[in-house]
């Protein structure tokens, strides 16, 4: 394998699902596309978001400490491509691009009505790390589509959900789920057992 010694830039771990931030401050509502997002912890219920210091959004989360992540299926790509490429400081983005929204339950920042799940989150901690900014949003609610999830774990049902998967350099695609193969303990074992090395 080629091998490069500090990179100033990777996306090696690319494709990574989108999700779409939702912020609201001084009466004004925006959005952006955002690629750098985990899960922190489940107790209490943690996400994070990284956001550079040059997006309006980072300005609105610090004024109104919540935010809301909305994930949305690849048929609303265009929406998630459109929010993503465009500064809320020029456009109002739900108008241009005719994004519906409704209210959210807990906090006072809309969900996209399009998404197939939502998290609403109050700010709960933020740290800087280099060019960027991770603000944690503790979930205080979830908004979701029940027929797209099955059981307690709320496991996603792959024939119905096609997340949007950003591939670099403005290029996007979505899951196949033909390629669904479970290997938990059980089958791990099983595999063991025939290879003798249990």
């Amino acid at each position: 394998m080629k091998f490069i010694k500090a990179p100033k830039k990777f996306y090696f771990h690319y494709p990574f699902p989108v999700t779409v931030v939702v912020s609201k401050s001084g009466g004004k509502v925006n959005m952006m596309s955002a690629v750098w997002h985990t899960q922190l912890s489940f107790d209490p219920p943690l996400y994070g978001v990284l956001i550079s210091k040059k997006r309006y959004t980072y300005n609105m989360i610090e004024k109104a400490k919540q935010f809301t992540l909305n994930f949305l299926d690849y048929e609303f790509l265009e929406t998630v491509a459109f929010v993503g490429s465009t500064s809320g400081r020029e456009y109002d983005k739900a108008h241009t691009f005719d994004i519906p929204l409704q209210d959210g339950r807990i906090v006072d920042v809309p969900i996209m009505s399009e998404a197939y799940a939502v998290y609403e989150c109050e700010l709960f901690d933020e740290k800087e790390y280099g060019d960027h900014t991770l603000f944690v949003g503790k979930i205080v609610g979830v908004h979701y589509n029940e027929k797209l999830y099955t059981g307690e774990k709320f496991v996603p049902v792959v024939e119905e959900i096609h997340p949007v998967l950003y591939i670099g350099d403005e290029k996007f695609l979505t899951t196949d789920p033909t390629t669904e193969k479970k290997y938990g303990k059980e089958e791990v074992k099983r595999f063991l057992n025939e290879w003798g090395k249990l």
